[in-house]
């Protein structure tokens, strides 16, 4: 009988040791990051004096954990994307560095010098805020460059963690699998630590990179990206590999590579991963990298509409030394990437076609030994756009080849002919608009340079019989293929053959236009009233000695200039146009470059519409603040998400302090009544021996 006591109260005190240990444990590591409960259950038995084995268990809800995973790495991306974005959004939008800001002023000062178009203090004032205008941008890109150095720094750094992660979860799941096929598995404290340390490593590992996790088995985890890519399983570990892409150093790519844990075995796998298939932090840096490009393509592209749309109009007059204007800004062309060393492509804004300029990348590749030209959308997809190019845009001259983009306001210039670089295969990468922003420049060397005064002037014959004259509506464009071009030799504007220089009235009150020479080019019906004549006339068949339906401005703009006729008409009243020498006092062309400023210059990348500088530069704002606030707020949603979980998680896998001391109090009893029963055995077994 005391025997039987003995052995009852034997085991009895070492299950309770067993409970007081499980909840001890619990208790010492309430604060343990990736600590799980653990709970030790006993099962009765009525061969082994009443106690039966006992199992220690991790508590913990599977499912809930593989969400809380999912909602770390939703949180972390958005984390990450926001971060990324947040310097760009505010240096734009301070107001100390705000292009809108600058040009105002530019405007401003401008207006000013042109209402006293001889006072040298107020062309000054305008040529400095020009040289402002020109720093901001100047300074709003550079520090945009640095941002996304700044974040490509975050990338390499989460490409480490995740490497160390991978490789730290492959080694564990090793020794997990070694030991639970063991018989040391069970009740074994190191083996249900590795767990939590696993459990912990995949954790972190879910802020850095969207995962999901698979139970094989062995009890080893096999770790995807949500994209499918093995991460880690019990015998290997993928490696991420940080590098630039072939044609962009701002941009970071990253490749998969495999490392076996034993080692000796080589694996040539190497996948290049795209942005939106790694999540967490990794993938927010890396899509934030894509805005911040983009906003410098964006800036690119409104630096080309206004610097062109000034330039052209400063063409259009001339200085205050008598001589034709040249630009104000210098924007210059950019080189593309190549992989052929001897070969090269070098891009250039065609002039008077700023507006149509937008934030793209271009691909000319001859890889399969033919001509294609791709347009890269802002989410890097690629669209071939070869068919959209007239035959006549693209020339080989010798051993140079010319693509002419006119719907994009581009040129690209190529060193080889077609023929030799569809043999050699080359592959052209270029970004008109990325780096316009860093390298534009002021071309205002003195106060002089601001050519107010038109090309030309316009005049009315003095014996006239009606008493109409004659306005300069416009003057915005000089060259070759316009009225006016400038003399190389005096750089003063002169009339080119056949320009329109003269007025006159018909019987019927037709405007019948003339160049200089008295030829007659084309007439504006009675019935426009004079108002810009030459945008409503129609030109002159000489063979045929009749008018034609041929508008005589083309599709350029031709003459470049126009004219208002304002009153009446009679029958043989002249009215002229001619170079407006000595005109320095004259701000007719000066007007015109102030009224840049409300002019729709800026084209919305993807989309015909076009705006302003100003309204360009607020939509890229509002661009970039709507994707700041949405990736706030699913941050936001995301974070609220993760705690719910996490608390979900924590209700069960959590130490909860009061339930291990009610625990530890009964164990506690459990203990002492047990030894109470060895201790009354001890007594029966002494009575038993002292009767004898």
């Amino acid at each position: 009988m005391s025997i039987d006591l003995i052995y009852t109260g034997k085991y009895g005190v070492l299950n309770a040791q067993k409970l007081l240990n499980s909840t001890s444990n619990n208790i010492n590591n309430v604060n343990t990051e990736g600590y799980v409960r653990k709970e030790t259950l006993t099962y009765t038995s009525c061969v082994d004096w009443g106690v039966g084995a006992t199992y220690t268990r991790r508590l913990y809800d599977q499912f809930v954990q593989k969400q809380m995973y999912t909602d770390q790495g939703n949180k972390s991306y958005y984390e990450a994307y926001a971060s990324g974005m947040d310097t760009a959004d505010r240096i734009l939008s301070d107001e100390t560095m705000s292009l809108a800001n600058a040009t105002t002023k530019f405007f401003d000062a401008l207006s000013t010098a042109a209402n006293s178009p001889t006072s040298a203090a107020n062309r000054n004032e305008a040529k400095g805020q020009l040289e402002n205008l020109v720093g901001r941008i100047n300074s709003a890109n550079n520090t945009l460059v640095d941002s996304l150095n700044e974040v490509n720094g975050k990338i390499s750094d989460e490409v480490a963690d995740i490497n160390s992660y991978t490789q730290a979860i492959c080694k564990i799941n090793d020794e997990i699998r070694v030991l639970s096929l063991s018989d040391v598995a069970t009740n074994n404290e190191i083996y249900m630590q590795m767990l939590d340390e696993r459990d912990r490593l995949i954790g972190k590992l879910s802020e850095h990179v969207a995962i999901n996790v698979q139970i094989q088995s062995d009890n080893t985890y096999e770790v995807y990206m949500d994209s499918g890519m093995l991460l880690a399983n019990g015998d290997t570990y993928a490696t991420l590999v940080q590098g630039q892409n072939e044609f962009d150093v701002t941009k970071s790519e990253i490749h998969l590579t495999y490392n076996s844990i034993a080692g000796g075995r080589k694996d040539n796998t190497d996948v290049k991963l795209t942005n939106n298939s790694i999540g967490g932090a990794l993938g927010g840096y890396l899509n934030s990298t894509t805005e911040i490009r983009n906003s410098m393509r964006e800036i690119g592209k409104l630096t080309v509409a206004l610097a062109d749309a000034l330039n052209v109009q400063n063409k259009a007059g001339f200085t205050l030394e008598d001589i034709a204007g040249s630009n104000l800004i210098n924007v210059k062309g950019v080189y593309a990437t190549s992989t052929n060393d001897t070969q090269g492509l070098y891009c250039t804004f065609n002039e008077g076609q700023g507006s149509n300029v937008q934030g793209y990348d271009f691909k000319v590749s001859f890889s399969d030994g033919d001509l294609h030209v791709y347009r890269v959308e802002e989410d890097e997809r690629m669209v071939e756009i070869t068919a959209d190019i007239p035959a006549a845009d693209i020339v080989t001259n010798g051993n140079n080849t010319t693509i002419t983009l006119n719907e994009y306001g581009l040129t690209f210039n190529m060193n080889a002919s077609l023929n030799q670089l569809k043999n050699d295969k080359t592959v052209f990468y270029v970004q008109p608009t990325l780096m316009v922003g860093s390298t534009v420049e002021s071309n205002v060397s003195k106060p002089e340079d601001f050519a107010f005064a038109s090309a030309v002037r316009t005049g009315t014959k003095a014996d006239n019989y009606g008493n109409a004259t004659i306005v300069l509506s416009s003057c915005t464009n000089t060259g070759a293929d316009f009225g006016v071009s400038v003399d190389p030799a005096t750089k003063k504007p002169v009339f080119n053959t056949g320009a329109p220089s003269q007025i006159k009235i018909d019987a019927q009150g037709n405007y019948l236009i003339y160049d200089n020479n008295n030829t007659l080019l084309g007439m504006a019906p009675a019935s426009t009233k004079g108002t810009n004549v030459f945008a409503n006339a129609v030109t002159y068949d000489l063979a045929t000695n009749s008018f034609t339906n041929t508008p005589l401005a083309g599709n350029n703009g031709y003459p470049g200039y126009d004219v208002s006729i304002n009153g009446t008409v009679k029958e043989n009243d002249e009215f002229y146009v001619e170079i407006n020498s000595g005109g320095q006092a004259d701000n007719s062309n000066g007007n015109a470059l102030i009224g840049i400023r409300s002019q729709s210059i800026v084209r919305s990348t993807g989309s015909s519409q076009v705006t302003t500088f100003n309204d360009g530069y607020a939509n890229l704002l509002g661009e970039l603040g709507t994707s700041i606030t949405t990736a706030t707020a699913n941050k936001d949603a995301a974070a609220a998400k993760l705690e719910q979980t996490t608390k979900l998680y924590q209700s069960t896998a959590g130490v909860n302090l009061d339930e291990e001391a009610t625990n530890l109090v009964m164990y506690q009893q459990t203990y002492q009544a047990c030894a109470k029963i060895i201790e009354a055995s001890q007594t029966i077994f002494n009575a038993l021996i002292g009767a004898f």
